[in-house]
C-alpha cells in the first residue's frame, strides 16, 4: 500500500501533534481494547520492543507491524508499553511449597504462579509516529497532566486499567474441576436418631466392617462409616451399606477431608460429587463439628491428581519415562495451553502440518494483513495467518540471558519466558463468536472442534471471496459415501451418495480369538442370509468398559478388524418398504463413493454404557484398546461398488411436492418480496401460517436463492424413512422440515440429539456445498479412486471423556522423524503410539 495523507500529517511528513492530541478520546465500554497482544503477531508489552496501542482504534501491534498500522488506520499518536521481570528481593526462598490440593491455578490450594516470586517492572510512554512508521517523539507517563494533556492521560489511564478483550472470566477461570452442583437430597435429607455420636478425634475413627483407618466416608444418613473404593485402597463397605439399606441413604463424606473451609460430599444416588448447603447441620447430628476437624486423609482432587500424573509419567502418549529431546526451529512452535485449551492446540498443529494450509496462511499473510478488517483481531483469516506464521518461524523460541538470570534468582528452572509463548487466544475467540460451548473455558472433543473450524473456514471464504489466496481448503478434507439400504421384505437395493463427510468414524471391535468366514466378509454373509448382524451404536462398538490397570497390557484390534467392523450393515427398524408399502426392517451399511486428498479417520473410543443396575443409569466410558493404524494405509476394502450383479434396485419413492398456500404467498410478496420467495418462505415453514412465512423470509433475504424458482429432482430421496411425527417434533423447535430432516438423518433419527445438531450449527445451516454438488452430482457406483495414503499426524486423548482430560498431537515430519507437541513442549518421539491415536489425518500418495 502507498503511504497515506494524513490530514495530521504536516508537508514534512511529521505530525501535527496538537491536532492529534486533541483528537483522542476516551475508549467507551462498547470499545475493544487490545493492550496485551499485537493483532498480527504474538508479540507483547515483555517481548523486546514492547507492543504500541494505536489511541484511535486501541488495537496492539508489534514494532515491526507499526508501518502497516500508520497505512491502515492513519493516526500517529501510540501508547508504547515495556515490561520486564525480575525476582523479588524479599521473596520467601526456604518457604516450602505445598503439594496442590485443587485442580485449580493461581489459588489457594491450587498450583501457584510463578509471578508470586517476580515483580513487574512497567514503563510506559506516549509516541508519536510519523506515516513511515517511525517514531518521531515519546512522552514519559506517569499518569499525571504535567506533560500530556488531560484527555489524553485519561485515555492513557482507561487502556492500562481495561482487560484485554480477547480475556474473559470463561477462558480464564481458575479452577480446571468439573463443577459441583447442590445435590437434590440435601435440602430434605433423613437422617435417623439411633443415638449415634461420632467423637471430633480422627484416631477414634474406623471402617465398621473391616476397621481400617484411612479412606472413611461417613453416611450422613445413618451414621455408618464404611470404607471407600477398592482401587482408592477400601473395601467398599460404604457404597455397599448403601445397597444393603435399600439404596434409600445416598449421601456420604469423607472423614479426614472435613475441615473449616471445606467438606467432600458424594452421592451415590446422583453418581457425583455434590454440595450441601446445610452440611454443618447434618454434621452437628453426629456429634462434628467442622471448627475442631483438620485435613488427615488425601481427598478425592488430590487421589485424582495422583492417578492423572502416575498415568502420565507412564503413557505411552506422551512417552513420559523415555529420553526426550527437545525438538527446535522453524516448524517446532509450541502452544501455550491458556486453560483447557490443548484440544485446540492440537488441532491447530495438525490442520497446518497440511501444505496447503501453510501457503494459504503463511505465503498470503502479509496480504491478509494488509486487507484485514477494522478489527483485525475478530477475524478468522486474520488470525489463522497469524498463528501460522508464527508456527513456521522460530521467533518465539530460544532464550535470553535476562531469563536465564531470572530463573537462577527465582529458583524456578521451569519459568517460562512471556515473551516467547504463543497463546491462540484472538484465534479461539474469533472461530467461537458464534458458538457458545466453544467460547467457554472447558475442555472440549477435538473432532467436534475441527468441524466448527472447518465451518468456520469455509464460511468464511463464501463471504470474503477477494480476500488474498482465498480458496475453501475444507474442500481437501471431504468426500461422499454411499449408502447402501436392502429391504428385507423385498430383498430389493437401494442406493444414495451422502457428500460432503469429512471423517471416517471407525469403531474399536473387541479382538476375536477366531473369526469365521461370515465375519471376514460381512458384504457375503449379508448376501447369505440377507440380516446382517445390527451394529449396536454409530458412536462405538461393543467393548470392555474396563479400565486398563497401570502397567497391565492392553489389548490390541488390528485396522482391518476396525474397518470390517465399520462395514458391517444395521438394522433400521420401521421402514417402509417401497415395493410392498409395509413396514418392516431393512439392512444399511456404507461405503466411500470418492477418496479425499486428505483423510480424517476418527476411532470412536467412546460408547455409552447401560449402567442403570448400579443406579448409575447411562455413562460414556472410553474404549481403551490399541488399533494399530499404518503408517501406509490401502483403504480399497472400503470402495463403493454401486449396484451389483444379481441386485434388484428398489424403485424410488416419488412423493407428492407440496403447495405453498397462495394466501401465505400473497402475504409475503405485500411485504415486497417476490413471488418465489413467498413460495419459499410458505414451504420451508410447512404453509404454518403467514406470520412464520414472513419471519422465515426476513432471516433468509440475503440468502442467494431466495428469488430463484424451486427446483425439481435434486431431492426425492430427502425424506426417505425419515419418520413424520419426528419431522414435526423438531420442526416445533422453530427448524424448517428441510433442516430437520437433515439433522434426523445425521442422528440416525434420534430427536434429541437431531435439535443439539442443528442448535450446534445455528446460522451454518445452508454452509454446505449442495450448489456445488448440484454442478457435479456424484451418482451411485463404483471407487475408481486411488486408495493408497500416508500418514501425516494424529492426535491422541488421555482421560476418560473426550471432553474432559488432555489431548497431544503427533506429526510425521518430512526428515522422517516424528515429533510430539504436547502444547507448549515439542519433543522427538522415537516410538510413536501409533495404535492410541483418536483423530488421525493420511494424505493420498
Amino acid at each position: 500500500l502507498p503511504l497515506p495523507s494524513s490530514p495530521l500529517t504536516m508537508a514534512d511528513n511529521t505530525v501535527d501533534e496538537k491536532a492529534a492530541f486533541e483528537a483522542i478520546k476516551v475508549p467507551s465500554q462498547s470499545n475493544k481494547v487490545y493492550n496485551r497482544e499485537c493483532v498480527f503477531s504474538f508479540q507483547n508489552p515483555y517481548s523486546p520492543g514492547g507492543l504500541y496501542v494505536n489511541l484511535k482504534t486501541f488495537q496492539g501491534v508489534g514494532p515491526d507491524f507499526l508501518p502497516l498500522d500508520q497505512k491502515r488506520n492513519r493516526f500517529p499518536i501510540y501508547l508504547h508499553q515495556q515490561w520486564k521481570r525480575k525476582a523479588k528481593k524479599d521473596a520467601e526462598e526456604d518457604k516450602p511449597t505445598n503439594a496442590p490440593t485443587k485442580f485449580a491455578i493461581g489459588v489457594e490450594g491450587g498450583f501457584q504462579l510463578d509471578d508470586q516470586k517476580i515483580d513487574i517492572i512497567k514503563i510506559n510512554t506516549v509516541v508519536v509516529v510519523g506515516p513511515d512508521g517511525k517514531k518521531q517523539k515519546s512522552y514519559p507517563f506517569d499518569g499525571s497532566d504535567k506533560v500530556l494533556p488531560k484527555n489524553v492521560v485519561q485515555s492513557v489511564n482507561s487502556v492500562l486499567a481495561r482487560t484485554d478483550s480477547t480475556e474473559s472470566k470463561d477462558i480464564f477461570a481458575g479452577s480446571l474441576e468439573e463443577e459441583v452442583k447442590e445435590s437434590k437430597f440435601a435440602k430434605d435429607l433423613v437422617q435417623l436418631d439411633n443415638g449415634k455420636k461420632i467423637p471430633n478425634d480422627h484416631e477414634k475413627w474406623a471402617c465398621e466392617d473391616s476397621g481400617l483407618k484411612k479412606n472413611l466416608w461417613l453416611n450422613l444418613s445413618t451414621g455408618y462409616i464404611g470404607s471407600g473404593r477398592k482401587e482408592t485402597g477400601g473395601t467398599e463397605a460404604a457404597i455397599k451399606h448403601y445397597e444393603d439399606t435399600g439404596r434409600k441413604y445416598p449421601l456420604v463424606v469423607k472423614l479426614g477431608t472435613i475441615t473449616p473451609e471445606k467438606v467432600e460430599i458424594y452421592s451415590y444416588a446422583e453418581n457425583a460429587m455434590v454440595s450441601d448447603a446445610l452440611i454443618d447441620k447434618h454434621l452437628a447430628h453426629w456429634g462434628l463439628d467442622r471448627k475442631k476437624l483438620f485435613q488427615t486423609d488425601k481427598d478425592m482432587t488430590q487421589l485424582s491428581i495422583e492417578a492423572q500424573s502416575k498415568a502420565f509419567e507412564a503413557s505411552l502418549i506422551t512417552g513420559e519415562g523415555e529420553k526426550q529431546e527437545v525438538a527446535t526451529g522453524v516448524g517446532y512452535q509450541g502452544l501455550v495451553n491458556f486453560g483447557n485449551t490443548c484440544y485446540l492446540n492440537s488441532t491447530f498443529q495438525l490442520l497446518f502440518s497440511v501444505p496447503e494450509f501453510k501457503k494459504r496462511y503463511v505465503e498470503f499473510a502479509s496480504r491478509v494483513f494488509e486487507r484485514s478488517p477494522s478489527d483485525p483481531a475478530a477475524d478468522i483469516t486474520t488470525q489463522l495467518s497469524k498463528l501460522a506464521t508464527a508456527l513456521n518461524s522460530d521467533k518465539y523460541q530460544g532464550e535470553t540471558d535476562e531469563h536465564k538470570k531470572l530463573k537462577e534468582d527465582t529458583k524456578l528452572p521451569e519459568l517460562s519466558d512471556p515473551a516467547a509463548e504463543v497463546k491462540p487466544k484472538m484465534l479461539k475467540k474469533a472461530v467461537a463468536r458464534d458458538h457458545w460451548e466453544f467460547s467457554g473455558g472447558r475442555q472440549q472433543d477435538a473432532q467436534e472442534y475441527i468441524l466448527h473450524v472447518f465451518q468456520a473456514i469455509s464460511r468464511d471464504a463464501k463471504q470474503f471471496p477477494s480476500t488474498p489466496g482465498n480458496s475453501d481448503l475444507t474442500k481437501l478434507f471431504e468426500f461422499a459415501s454411499e449408502e447402501k439400504t436392502v429391504d428385507a421384505q423385498s430383498k430389493q437395493v437401494g442406493y444414495k451418495i451422502q457428500p460432503g463427510q469429512t471423517f471416517l468414524q471407525v469403531p474399536i471391535p473387541k479382538p476375536q480369538q477366531s473369526t469365521s468366514k461370515k465375519e471376514e466378509d460381512p458384504e457375503a454373509a449379508q448376501k447369505e442370509s440377507g440380516e446382517p448382524k445390527e451394529k449396536k451404536s454409530k458412536t462405538a462398538s461393543s467393548s470392555s468398559s474396563a479400565t486398563v490397570a497401570a502397567g497391565a497390557k492392553m489389548e490390541t484390534v488390528e485396522y482391518e478388524a476396525c474397518f470390517k467392523r465399520m462395514l458391517e450393515a444395521y438394522t433400521l427398524q420401521g421402514y417402509t418398504s417401497p415395493v410392498t408399502q409395509q413396514k418392516g426392517v431393512a439392512y444399511r451399511s456404507s461405503r466411500m463413493r470418492t477418496f479425499p486428498q486428505y483423510l480424517f479417520i476418527q476411532m470412536l473410543r467412546f460408547e455409552q454404557v447401560d449402567m442403570t443396575k448400579e443406579g448409575k443409569g447411562y455413562q460414556i466410558q472410553k474404549i481403551r484398546r490399541m488399533a494399530n493404524m499404518p503408517v501406509e494405509l490401502d483403504i480399497k476394502m472400503l470402495a463403493s461398488t454401486g449396484l451389483q450383479k444379481g441386485e434388484t434396485a428398489l424403485p424410488k419413492a416419488k412423493k407428492a411436492k407440496p403447495q405453498a398456500k397462495p394466501e401465505i404467498v400473497v402475504a409475503v410478496t405485500s411485504m415486497g418480496f417476490s413471488q418465489n420467495a413467498g413460495i419459499r418462505a410458505a414451504l420451508a415453514t410447512q404453509n404454518a401460517g403467514a406470520e412464520q412465512a414472513v419471519n422465515w423470509v426476513l432471516m433468509h433475504s440475503q440468502d442467494a436463492d431466495i428469488n430463484d424458482p424451486i427446483q425439481d429432482g435434486d431431492d426425492d430421496d430427502e425424506e426417505e424413512e425419515v419418520d413424520a411425527g419426528k419431522v414435526s417434533q423438531v420442526a416445533a423447535m422453530g427448524f424448517n422440515q428441510k433442516h430437520a430432516i437433515k439433522a434426523l438423518k445425521a442422528t440416525d433419527g434420534d430427536v434429541a440429539r437431531a435439535i443439539d445438531w442443528l442448535f450446534s450449527r445455528a446460522g451454518q445451516l445452508d454452509d454446505d456445498s449442495s450448489s456445488e454438488q448440484k454442478k457435479k452430482k456424484i451418482e451411485p457406483g463404483q471407487n475408481t479412486d486411488s486408495p493408497k495414503y500416508k500418514i501425516m499426524g494424529f492426535i491422541s486423548h488421555i482421560g476418560d471423556r473426550a471432553t474432559s482430560g488432555h489431548y497431544v498431537c503427533h506429526i510425521l515430519k518430512d526428515n522422517g522423524k516424528w515429533v510430539l507437541y504436547n502444547d507448549n513442549k515439542v519433543t522427538y518421539c522415537e516410538k510413536p503410539p501409533l495404535g492410541l491415536g483418536y483423530i488421525y489425518l493420511y494424505r493420498r500418495v
